[in-house]
């Protein structure tokens, strides 16, 4: 794990990001990422509105964030127009993920097709992390991963340098996941995982954490029902204090204690 410090950002503020490998892939990815899914439809509908989400990618990027996912289908088809409309503005290193999806790309010939589509959208010679996208069991697995089938267009994107590293997300149950994992096909995955179904996805997250692939939790707020219902979600703070309290108080006074010297030290 790698903490890295901007001091200064001209206003007095002091921003810290936490990094961490990405699996196997050799790639440190920002602990927190930029889901391209949920811009605000009276936003993404106008070149201006556009332009303003491009700036919250641009300024994420600035605060440290350096994993970027979207979809072809995200926003009505504009997540990686804005994705694209960001990435040249950006000062700092960057991944993006980006998908295919079985009922939109069936067969290996429009994965390659969709990969050229994602490519030209975004302004990329290549994308970093291209998933197999929401895997809802075994059955459409097994349609992905036969021959001729989509996993086959993104090997040969991947051969032809146009693709990275070859990943899936799932909405799947975790024994599901585990045997994906295990069969060893994927660097990294994208899973919901959240506090409503962590029994259902625990075991395909730890086998996905003993493969040693790279991976990214989806829906940590369950789409926006935990926040919305507090009431029901109290247990989580007192959790959270009883466990961590001591090691949370150790850690902001690090934090502070930084702060103070990168402060003192500030021209």
């Amino acid at each position: 794990m790698i903490v890295d410090i901007d001091p200064y950002d001209g206003k007095g503020q002091v921003f810290l990001m936490i990094y961490k490998q990405f699996g196997k892939t050799g790639k440190m990815v920002s602990a927190l990422g930029f889901g391209g899914m949920r811009f605000l439809q009276e936003d993404y509908a106008t070149q201006e509105g556009k332009e303003k989400c491009a700036e919250l990618l641009v300024k994420a990027n600035e605060l440290g964030v350096n994993y970027f996912d979207t979809a072809p289908a995200y926003c009505g088809g504009r997540s990686e127009e804005i994705f694209g409309m960001a990435f040249p503005k950006m000062k700092k290193q960057f991944y993006v993920s980006t998908k295919s999806r079985l009922s939109d790309d069936p067969d290996a010939d429009a994965v390659q097709r969709r990969i050229e589509a994602s490519l030209k959208k975004m302004g990329l010679e290549k994308i970093h992390f291209y998933n197999m996208w929401c895997i809802l069991n075994l059955e459409q697995y097994e349609r992905i991963m036969r021959a001729g089938g989509p996993y086959e267009g993104a090997l040969r994107a991947k051969d032809a340098g146009l693709i990275e590293h070859i990943c899936f997300s799932a909405h799947c149950d975790g024994r599901d996941v585990e045997k994906i994992v295990k069969d060893g096909g994927f660097e990294g995955v994208t899973l919901g995982y959240n506090v409503i179904n962590a029994n259902y996805r625990e075991q395909g997250m730890q086998a996905a954490y003993s493969g040693g692939l790279g991976v990214v939790t989806m829906n940590s707020l369950g789409g926006g029902v935990i926040p919305g219902h507090p009431e029901h979600f109290q247990f989580l703070k007192k959790i959270a204090m009883t466990i961590s309290s001591r090691r949370h108080y150790a850690i902001m006074r690090a934090i502070r204690q930084l702060a103070s010297c990168f402060q003192a030290c500030r021209p």
